[in-house]
């Protein structure tokens, strides 16, 4: 529970990190745009399913219960897409927040290090964004594997809401966690079993901010920036876990 919360304060040191250092927000607002459209387009999709998925799950319930089986079946398939909506829209975010996170990373290190950053260089952008992309994708796959199972099990009056909404909770934090450390973990170069084994090994911290983060993916506005500020406080955090900067991240 300790690194629970210290995963969470993490959250918060990013934030305090970035109002210090106001020249810093460019990184987190630059993929705010995009992420805003993606959103658009998983309410849309959300939207667009429920109204199929209730007249196909309700198609077999006898006349004289039909109007209340709909409206409770309306409750269960929209919460069980926008839960799978939400894994899917991590995904997505962190392929399209992850280049940018990266020079957020650089930059961060270099202040708290003293080390300048290297020059920009839209080759290395472009050849960071490529690997990014061909990770995203493998947890983009994982994703919608996780959408299914979580829109199954959403289909279970209240015990499977439930569970749906756990499951579908813990498997946001995870991926939230990976895309907020890939930031600095990419810019080491470690292949993605690499990035697995160093999330293994700081798992409470890291899901703590993982949690932190998928939570704020939830509140309007403030989502578009989420990815951003916890690569922050993952930077701070991965830099106070090798021995380059003390616990307060200043």
């Amino acid at each position: 529970m300790t690194e629970l919360a210290r995963g969470l304060g993490d959250l918060g040191r990013g934030f305090r990190f970035l109002n210090a250092h106001p020249a810093l927000w460019r990184w987190v607002l630059a993929p705010a745009t995009l992420t805003l459209l993606l959103l658009i387009g998983a309410i849309a999709g959300v939207v667009r399913l429920a109204g199929p998925l209730v007249a196909w799950s309700t198609a077999w319930v006898p006349d004289a219960i039909a109007g209340a089986a709909s409206g409770v079946m309306w409750i269960l398939v929209v919460t069980g897409l926008s839960i799978g909506a939400l894994l899917v829209f991590v995904a997505v975010v962190g392929i399209v927040a992850g280049p940018f996170c990266e020079l957020l990373s650089e930059a961060i290190e270099a202040q708290v290090t003293g080390k300048p950053s290297p020059p920009f260089s839209l080759a290395a952008l472009l050849r960071g964004a490529g690997v990014g992309l061909l990770h995203g994708l493998r947890r983009l796959v994982a994703s919608l594997a996780g959408m299914v199972l979580v829109l199954t099990l959403g289909l279970v009056p209240v015990v499977g809401t439930i569970a749906a909404a756990v499951i579908g909770g813990w498997l946001a934090a995870r991926a939230s966690a990976y895309d907020c450390y890939d930031a600095v973990l990419s810019r080491r170069e470690l292949p993605y079993a690499g990035k697995l084994a160093y999330l293994a090994r700081h798992r409470g911290r890291s899901f703590g901010l993982g949690a932190g983060v998928a939570g704020l993916l939830l509140i309007p506005g403030v989502n578009l920036v989420a990815i951003g500020v916890g690569a922050a406080g993952a930077t701070l955090a991965a830099l106070e876990l090798d021995g380059r900067a003390p616990a307060s991240g200043r």
